[in-house]
C-alpha cells in the first residue's frame, strides 16, 4: 500500500510542486507587495479635470478608525503656466481654425472656431468682424466676392481671471466654383445686370442665347400639362385594379355564400326525401320555399338557390335531370356542390335508400366544414382588428410622448 501511495505521488510530483509554488508566490506578493494606504498626500485633479471628492479611512482622530469624504479641487495655474498655458493654446488654435482650408491666408470654406481648449482648461472668444464674410460659427459667404478680401480674427483666451487677447490676420478669397458652376454665376449675374437696366419699365426679356447656347425657359409656377395624361393613365389603372379587386370581391362572398348554403341544401334534400318524394319533387320543394320566404321577407338573393331555380327551369323544359345536376355543380364552381350533383346522378342507379345514406354522410361532412368556414371568419376578423388596435396605440403613445417632448424644446 505504502509502494502504492508513493508511486501516486511520484507521477503527481509536478502538479503538487506547482500548487505549492503558487501558494507561496501569493504569500510573497501579499505580504510584501501589497499597496500602503498609510499616505498624508493627496494628488489633486488636473486643471481640465472637475474638482472631486476622496475617502479616506483617519485613525487617532476619535477611538477607531472614521471613514469620511474630503473634497479636493483641481489644480490652478500660476499666472506663469497660465502664460505657457495660452502659448499653447494659441498655437493649438493656429492648427485647429483653418478646416479643411490649407492655410488662413487661403480662406474658401468654413473655419473651425472652438469654444474651448478642454485638455488646457482654456475657455476661447472669437470675433469675426461685422459677421458680413465670416460668421461667429465660422461659416464663410464667399460666394459673391470677385476678388480676395483681408480680415483680421480677433480672439480671445482666457484662464479664470487670465486673458490674453490676439489678432490672427486672415484671406478670404472667391469660392472655387466649377465649370457648370462658373457659367450658372455668369449667367445670374447677365440676368441682373439686365434687370437693373430696365429697373424703370413693366418687365424685360431674358436672351434667348447666352454664350453661344440657346435657351428654353420653363416659370416654376407655370402649369405642368403633362402631368395630366399621366394623371389620366394613373387613374386609368387605378380604376382596373379596383374592378379586379371588385370581382374577386364578388366572387369571394359567392363562394361563401354557397359554402354556408350547402348544409342547408343538403339537409333539406335528406327531409323531402325522407318524406317520400323524388329527388325533382324535392328540389321543386326547396326552389318554392326559398322563392315564398324570399318575396315575404324580402332578403337578398342567395347564390346557390338561385342556381337551384335556373336547373328547375330547365327541368320543367324538359331537360334530362342528370344534365341539368351536372350543370348545376359546375355552374356553382365548388367541390362541394359537384359532389352533390354526382349523387343525384348516382340515384338513378342505386335509387332513393342508398342516395339518402349519402346525403347523410354529406350532410355531416358539410356542417363540419360550416364549422371550420365560421372560424375561419373569426379569425380573419380579429386579424382585420389589429390595424385599428395599432392605430389606437400609436395615437395614444404620440399623446405620451409628444408633450414630454415638447417639454425639452
Amino acid at each position: 500500500m505504502k509502494k502504492y501511495l508513493r508511486q501516486i505521488f511520484q507521477d503527481k510530483i509536478k502538479y503538487w510542486l506547482t500548487a505549492t509554488a503558487g501558494f507561496v508566490l501569493f504569500i510573497i506578493c501579499s505580504t510584501f507587495l501589497k499597496p500602503s494606504n498609510q499616505s498624508n498626500y493627496i494628488v489633486r485633479p488636473y486643471v481640465d479635470e472637475d474638482d472631486t471628492e476622496v475617502k479616506i479611512e483617519v485613525e487617532g482622530l476619535l477611538e477607531g478608525s472614521q471613514k469620511i469624504e474630503i473634497p479636493v479641487s483641481k489644480r490652478v495655474y500660476s499666472q506663469e503656466e497660465a502664460k505657457e498655458a495660452i502659448k499653447k493654446g494659441m498655437d493649438e488654435i493656429l492648427k485647429i481654425l483653418p478646416g479643411e482650408n490649407t492655410s488662413l491666408q487661403n480662406i474658401t470654406t468654413n473655419l473651425n472656431p472652438v469654444s474651448e481648449l478642454s485638455d488646457l482648461g482654456l475657455s476661447v472668444k472669437w470675433d469675426f468682424g461685422d459677421g458680413d464674410i465670416i460668421d461667429i460659427q465660422g461659416n464663410v459667404d464667399n460666394e459673391n466676392l470677385s476678388e480676395s478680401v483681408d480680415i483680421d480674427i480677433g480672439v480671445d483666451i482666457s484662464y479664470e481671471s487670465y486673458e490674453e487677447s490676439y489678432v490672427i490676420p486672415a484671406r478670404v478669397l472667391p469660392k472655387p466654383l466649377s465649370a457648370d458652376e462658373s457659367l450658372i454665376k455668369r449667367f445670374k449675374d447677365y440676368i441682373s445686370s439686365a434687370d437693373k437696366k430696365a429697373v424703370g419699365e413693366a418687365g424685360f426679356y431674358l436672351p434667348e442665347s447666352f454664350e453661344g447656347k440657346k435657351l428654353v425657359y420653363h416659370l416654376e409656377d407655370s402649369m405642368n400639362f403633362h402631368l395630366i395624361w399621366i394623371m389620366g393613365i394613373i387613374v386609368a389603372i387605378l380604376l382596373y385594379l379596383r374592378e379586379k379587386n371588385g370581382d374577386r370581391q364578388k366572387l369571394e362572398k359567392r363562394k361563401r355564400e354557397l359554402l354556408k348554403d350547402y348544409p342547408d341544401i343538403v339537409s333539406k334534400l335528406i327531409v323531402f326525401i325522407g318524406a317520400g318524394l323524388s329527388v325533382r319533387q324535392s328540389w321543386e320543394g326547396i326552389v318554392k320555399d326559398y322563392e315564398s320566404e324570399n318575396k315575404e321577407k324580402r332578403y337578398a338573393k342567395r347564390y346557390a338557390y338561385e342556381e337551384m331555380s335556373k336547373s328547375l327551369a330547365r327541368l320543367k323544359t324538359g331537360t334530362q335531370e342528370n344534365i341539368v345536376y351536372k350543370d348545376f355543380g359546375r355552374s356553382c364552381l365548388l367541390r362541394q356542390y359537384m359532389k352533390l350533383a354526382s349523387l343525384l346522378e348516382q340515384n338513378r342507379k342505386s335509387g332513393i335508400s342508398g342516395l339518402s345514406t349519402l346525403l347523410n354522410m354529406e350532410a355531416q361532412s358539410a356542417w363540419e366544414e360550416r364549422l371550420n368556414l365560421a372560424k375561419r371568419e373569426g379569425e380573419e376578423l380579429n386579424t382585420k382588428l389589429l390595424l385599428p388596435l395599432f392605430m389606437m396605440l400609436l395615437i395614444v403613445m404620440m399623446m405620451i410622448v409628444v408633450p414630454a417632448l415638447l417639454i425639452f424644446y
